[in-house]
């Protein structure tokens, strides 16, 4: 099982940019997937070959209060960025993705995060 904590996801509705009539990742979401490859190469994470199941929580920004920030990208979108993030860092293919559960919560932390956990399934 590979457990990480990312940083707050970039908005899919900012991740990907049309140039030339093609759909290509923004600059800001080619430096996620940086971050993202970084944190797990860190982590000691490698891909995992068979069908994985994909948990993702996505934790609050924190105002200066400490409360949660009522700004929050929606939990979908948080997802598709965190699959395509982990594509080549947690699984070689997002066709491998059999499972998936996510949610939002957790205590409030300073500019948000992405809590993920990436297991292989046992398919018989």
């Amino acid at each position: 099982m590979t457990r990480l904590i990312l940083p707050y996801p970039v908005s899919a509705n900012r991740y990907w940019r049309i140039w030339r009539n093609r759909a290509v990742r923004s600059a800001e979401a080619a430096a996620y997937r940086e971050t993202v490859r970084r944190i797990a190469q860190g982590a000691g994470a490698m891909p995992s070959e068979g069908a994985v199941a994909v948990y993702v929580r996505l934790i609050p920004k924190a105002n200066k209060d400490g409360g949660a920030n009522k700004t929050v990208i929606d939990l979908d979108n948080a997802l598709k960025v965190a699959l395509d993030a982990l594509q080549g860092v947690a699984y070689h293919n997002d066709r491998q993705v059999r499972r998936i559960a996510a949610e939002y919560g957790g205590e409030p932390v300073a500019g948000g995060g992405l809590a993920v956990e990436v297991g292989e399934l046992d398919e018989k």
